[in-house]
């Protein structure tokens, strides 16, 4: 490891500004070189100053309330570009579905028992937060932009305290043809114990999640 990685890893666990961390990486970079340069070895030099991730820690609790403010809005700002992007695909989606929508099952491809179970049961996961099942069960482009803080982001927005799940309510599905490909479109509600919400999910062929929009 070199001085420059073991600064790297302390700032970016750090909640602050931009501005404010690489002003931290250039101070924290002087303090290290300028020991190793007194004779002290990088080894015992981060022996001394700790583990990266205990040293951010102290940052953070020690920064003015007006950093913190300055982190939050980046990170918001960061989560809602990242949710856009999921919108975005399901978005593409239901105008691809709108002028060639179809009858769910009409194409032989879906089953309406089978895709309304496998929208609960991605709900259900997502409820579980077992977000690595839901992204073995989704397809290439899903898996790439699907994690937690997607997902936990998306749900603030819709609501800050759901409280538990309750039950599911109606379910709508139709299909939507594009390009030889065959996609099932869901709407489905949930009722939770201080929110309903309403799940707009589609799979593709192989039942893999191809979309998820959260309201």
């Amino acid at each position: 490891m070199t001085a420059q990685t073991y600064v790297k890893q302390i700032v970016k666990k750090v909640k602050c500004s931009r501005k404010k961390r690489d002003e931290m990486r250039r101070q924290l970079l002087a303090d290290v070189e300028m020991e190793i340069e007194q004779g002290e070895s990088l080894e015992r030099v981060m022996l001394r100053m700790g583990e990266p991730i205990a040293i951010a820690e102290e940052f953070n609790q020690n920064l003015p309330e007006k950093e913190r403010k300055i982190y939050k809005r980046g990170l918001a700002v960061k989560i809602i570009g990242i949710i856009a992007a999921i919108i975005a695909v399901l978005a593409a989606a239901v105008l691809w579905f709108l002028p060639v929508g179809m009858k769910m099952g009409s194409s032989g491809k879906f089953d309406s028992s089978i895709i309304e179970e496998r929208s609960k049961e991605m709900i259900r996961l997502l409820n579980a937060e077992d977000f690595d099942t839901m992204i073995d069960h989704s397809d290439e482009q899903m898996r790439s932009i699907l994690n937690k803080e997607v997902i936990d982001s998306a749900k603030k927005l819709a609501g800050e305290d759901w409280g538990d799940f309750k039950e599911f309510g109606k379910c709508y599905m139709m299909e939507q043809k594009q390009r030889g490909r065959v996609y099932a479109f869901v709407q489905i509600n949930a009722a939770y114990e201080n929110i309903g919400i309403t799940y707009t999910l589609l799979f593709n062929e192989d039942l893999k999640l191809s979309g998820l929009y959260i309201k």
